[in-house]
């Protein structure tokens, strides 16, 4: 039996220094906890747990003095703003593709623009980015982004800007952006997929094509893996996550 390990396996730039971020302050001897899971993995927060690493939910939960660690999907204006006002030492570990994304939604709100975020309304990224502006619509689909614009909401030359959530698929992204140029004039789009996260998708359609089986390891609550093992399946008949 022939087993072919994926070259871009492992975490991505932003979720290794999320994770690098929470062991360097452990290892100064703070307080810490971090606002919500660092990372979708269960085994990596379990591992923190033993480190004596909590998990706070709210900016209110968190122990003045302590140190908060922001995870890689970023947070709301609001929320990053509540837990300065907490009295406790933040450390922003937002991945720096993310915050590139709270400051064009932000930036071209302020000129004028009604950000359309590509994503999943319930995943922390989305929430974060969606908080960073005070107007926007979220679309999932294609479909919903179609019907948006056929609906009368806004008129055709109506100024829009357009990101994505990190980990869309590009093909998902591709089918919005063809759809929103041909309904809108005065449109910018940005593409803000992360480049990690499109090589390892990619492969992860090269290799399935070619596969018997294909082994996804992640965790199931991961965007980010769900994704690979639906881009598997699209080309092998035996996927496991």
């Amino acid at each position: 039996m022939s087993i072919t390990v994926a070259k871009s396996a492992g975490f991505c730039f932003g979720v290794s220094r999320a994770v690098e971020t929470v062991e360097r302050e452990v290892k100064a001897g703070k307080q810490v906890a971090t606002l919500g899971p660092i990372i979708h993995n269960r085994h990596a927060v379990r591992h923190f747990e033993d480190m004596g690493v909590g998990v706070i939910q709210s900016p209110e939960d968190a122990v003045p003095g302590s140190t908060v660690i922001i995870r890689s999907h970023g947070v709301s204006k609001a929320v990053y703003q509540r837990l300065c006002d907490m009295g406790v030492e933040v450390v922003d570990a937002t991945c720096p593709f993310v915050k590139r994304i709270h400051d064009i939604v932000s930036r071209e709100e302020k000129e004028g623009y009604l950000p359309v975020i590509i994503g999943t309304r319930s995943h922390p990224e989305v929430e974060g980015i969606a908080g960073w502006c005070n107007h926007c619509r979220i679309f999932e689909t294609p479909e919903e982004l179609e019907n948006w614009a056929k609906s009368g909401e806004v008129s055709p030359d109506s100024s829009i800007c357009m990101v994505s959530q990190t980990t869309s698929t590009e093909s998902l992204w591709k089918m919005c952006g063809e759809i929103a140029k041909k309904h809108f004039t005065h449109l910018k789009i940005f593409d803000t997929i992360c480049r990690a996260t499109e090589s390892r998708q990619s492969e992860a359609a090269k290799l399935s094509a070619v596969s018997d089986a294909m082994v996804v390891v992640g965790d199931t609550h991961s965007s980010n893996t769900g994704r690979l093992a639906m881009i598997c399946r699209e080309h092998c008949g035996k996927v496991v996550l």
